[in-house]
């Protein structure tokens, strides 16, 4: 539990968008702390104002002896994820309950979280709530609510903010060609935008490597895509492998400024450069299949350019987080989800598609077990993307996961008994992050565990197995923005994925390959015991 603290609280960090995002939260509850009186209050029953002991300031408000409320509608409706918080003080009295409402442009509630079930106080001091989570997909307004029912006692209240860094403002818009972001890997003789992070080594100059021996380099450019580098004055050629030269603008990394040991955070999103080339060698890896003959559902409606509601469900990486949207840096990528559902509408031209991002950072297959009723069913989806595991595998076993799992599906299923599902297992995180191999091993325990669900309705999108096979012919840095989250090239990898699940053209094997050898766990990265 202790080295799962250590993450959690650099992923917390990282979460605060302080590293990677531009702009600063902003509250966006009108007088949070009560110093201007009840402006922006909306009370009801015994409220007033606590001057001689306020918790916090000048003045807090205070509910009681009475039964009362205090409330306050916020407009949001941007799909951000935010901080809820509060100070809340109870005195001879537990009757009390502070409550989130959220609402969809009519007004109509679609979710509710509370302190009884989901807002849990610090356990340092009880008195404070600080809450990260992702509103309902349909939200347009949220509602704060901290109420007392019991006639005896009061209850203070003081310091109630809601934090929201804008990750999807409207000028992030994409600066690339999607529809050539979009062209699977590994069919055709080109590879489009390759991750490599230039690093240098014992004073070496700077290197990389491509997937794939380049019979013509078409273009070398920064994480960006706006500066393009010059073969000859900036890099040279050698094999699969860049060599940054002496006078070259390329961004490098020197390997002895990487923090060393375990849980070590090294953010290195951005400082990739993206390179495009055509190959002549053979594909002698697995690929992404179809497997849309197994998701009739799904596939008759793309078929039939009808509606089709596909809810995402996981974490961090399904959320978006690592990706230049995200981390609002050029070339703004959307989140994967959004990639792979524009890409079906391209390749289907259907315009009905309908998509909810329901991910939340941080969450647990646990945390999709219990919201999914709430987050996911009560959006009456036809194709649920699940994809949990990365916050999972530091003390959640494979059964547990799994039977997780599971509650997911049955929960939508109560709803909607055709809803089909993409069971999407996440990738190897940096085997440089920690040397306990029961992390390494958990990851693919899940993968094995998701397979094994698969059947009528249900299908597995192995991206645990592709990160294997991609970290073996690349530096795992090439491909992350972090120990844990994929940068825009992995991320890529993650849409075509699941393009070729449901595309039979993006999901066939590449005409140049006869046999495919089977895949093997890359041993040399395994983590060592400890």
């Amino acid at each position: 539990m202790k080295k799962f603290f250590l993450v959690a609280v650099v992923f917390r960090l990282a979460l605060s968008g302080t590293a990677l995002v531009a702009d600063q939260d902003s509250n966006l509850v009108i007088n949070g702390g009560f110093e201007d009186g009840l402006k922006g209050w909306q009370t009801a029953g015994n409220v007033h104002l606590e001057t001689n002991s306020p918790l916090d300031g000048k003045v807090s408000a205070i509910i009681g002896p009475g039964a009362g409320s205090l409330r306050q509608r916020i407009e949001t409706g941007s799909g951000n994820a935010f901080t809820v918080s509060a100070t809340i003080q109870s005195q001879r009295t537990n009757g009390w309950v502070f409550v989130l409402h959220f609402l969809d442009k009519d007004g109509r509630e679609v979710m509710k979280v509370d302190s009884i079930n989901d807002i849990k106080p610090d356990k340092q001091d009880p008195r404070k709530f600080d809450h990260y989570l992702q509103p309902h997909p349909l939200t347009k307004w949220v509602e704060i609510k901290i109420s007392k029912v019991s006639s005896g006692g009061s209850v203070l209240v003081d310091r109630v903010g809601l934090d929201m860094p804008d990750e999807n403002a409207a000028g992030l818009k994409p600066t690339c060609n999607l529809n050539q972001a979009m062209q699977p890997f590994w069919l055709g003789k080109k590879i489009n935008n390759e991750g490599v992070l230039m690093l240098s080594r014992n004073g070496q100059p700077a290197t990389g490597q491509l997937m794939f021996h380049p019979s013509r380099i078409i273009s070398v450019q920064d994480y960006g895509l706006v500066t393009n580098y010059t073969q000859g004055t900036d890099y040279t050629v050698a094999g699969r492998n860049l060599m940054c030269s002496a006078s070259s603008r390329m961004p490098q990394l020197r390997e002895e400024d990487l923090l060393k040991g375990e849980f070590k955070w090294n953010v290195v999103g951005g400082k990739q450069v993206m390179v495009t080339y055509e190959y002549n060698d053979a594909w002698n890896h697995p690929y992404p299949q179809f497997v849309g003959d197994r998701l009739p559902q799904t596939m008759k409606k793309l078929e039939s350019h009808g509606p089709l509601t596909v809810v995402a469900y996981g974490d961090s990486i399904t959320h978006g987080y690592g990706e230049s949207r995200l981390s609002h840096i050029r070339p703004f990528l959307p989140p994967w989800p959004e990639l792979f559902a524009q890409r079906l509408e391209t390749i289907y031209q259907d315009r009905h598609i309908q998509l909810y991002n329901s991910s939340q950072s941080g969450a647990t297959s646990q945390w999709g077990r219990d919201y999914a009723e709430r987050m996911v069913a009560s959006l009456n989806p036809d194709l649920v993307l699940i994809a949990f595991g990365q916050n999972d595998f530091w003390n959640v076993p494979a059964d547990a996961f799994a039977n997780n799992i599971t509650n997911i599906m049955n929960s939508v299923r109560d709803k909607n008994p055709n809803a089909e599902f993409l069971l999407v297992s996440t990738l190897r995180f940096d085997p440089a992050y920690t040397t306990n191999a029961q992390y390494w091993k958990r990851v693919g325990e899940y993968a094995t565990r998701l397979k094994a669900m698969t059947g009528p309705g249900v299908q597995f999108v192995d991206l645990t197995a592709i990160s294997e096979w991609v970290y073996g012919a690349k530096k795992p840095e090439d491909c992350l923005n972090d120990p844990l989250h994929p940068n825009d090239y992995f991320a890529r990898w993650y849409a075509q994925s699941l393009v070729a699940a449901l595309d039979p053209v993006s999901g066939q094997a590449p005409a140049s390959t006869t046999t495919l050898r089977p895949h093997r766990i890359l041993h040399n990265l395994v983590p060592t015991p400890q």
